[in-house]
């Protein structure tokens, strides 16, 4: 069969397209015209679509620790400098109070986040070794990473207590962004905030709501529960870890119905 370039056969069709023959026949010109364009198209070499294969493995970092945990009031009258000052104060006493448990947070969230990951059929661990910035620990050159596997690095944006401005309860704040990585790269494969608790909107994609139980009508009362605070943040981490493994799983893992660790 002889072979012509695109160019020539265009060309060789306009000709025969706008012949005397066709000029009577506007219908004719149009359906042939819509026919041999969609063949052409068809026809045409098109360039392959490169996708990133499904993680299987995913090594974790570490997860730092908040500076300082925060509480805010909003039912503070606007305005008004005492009340203002007063709130500040609360908050950084809330923040000393809670320094166990403010310290216990990245290794927790850590650990839950390896178990969920695993739960979810993944190969997941700790990576050991990353070097961090004593000023900005969180500010990672992934392309410096002991590692080749894709990597999550999960940090904390806010931790503390909240009370909204027609609300007299206090309730856990718990806000996290979530970024997995090809470490040699820099692919991103999933980057997402995750909003557990005051700042959440109901339960989706990247909002977790709070605990029912935990919520506290008063300052005095969240110093007075110490122990029921703490619970309530153990609650948040293992909740925004099961969501952020469930979400990798969707966006980054292998089709549905197949388990990431199988080879």
């Amino acid at each position: 069969m002889a072979k012509f370039s695109i160019s020539t056969l265009i060309s060789e069709l306009r000709r025969v397209l706008f012949s005397n023959c066709f000029t009577q026949i506007p219908l004719m010109r149009l359906l042939i015209s819509s026919f041999l364009a969609l063949s052409l198209i068809s026809g045409c070499a098109r360039s392959p679509v490169v996708q990133e294969a499904p993680v299987t493995r995913i090594m974790v970092i570490p997860v730092m620790p908040i500076a300082k945990l925060h509480t805010e009031n909003k039912g503070v009258p606007l305005g008004v400098l005492w009340y203002s000052i007063a709130d500040r104060i609360k908050s950084s006493d809330f923040s000393e109070r809670m320094e166990v448990t403010r310290k216990d947070m990245g290794p927790k969230l850590t650990a839950a986040l390896v178990r969920q990951l695993n739960a979810q059929g993944f190969e997941a661990q700790v990576l050991e070794g990353v070097a961090r910035s004593a000023a900005s620990p969180d500010r990672i050159d992934y392309q410096k990473l002991p590692a080749t596997d894709p990597v999550l690095h999960v940090y904390f944006e806010e931790v503390g207590m909240y009370s909204a401005r027609f609300s007299k309860d206090y309730v856990p704040r718990v806000n996290v962004g979530a970024y997995l990585v090809r470490p040699r790269s820099e692919v991103e494969l999933y980057n997402e905030t995750i909003y557990y608790g005051a700042d959440s909107s109901g339960n989706s994609r990247t909002s977790v709501p709070a605990d029912a139980r935990h919520h506290w009508s008063s300052f005095d009362e969240i110093i007075g529960k110490p122990r029921e605070v703490a619970g309530s943040y153990d609650d948040a981490v293992n909740a925004l870890a099961a969501k952020i493994a469930q979400n990798i799983r969707a966006q980054a893992g292998p089709a549905s119905g197949q388990s990431p660790s199988a080879r």
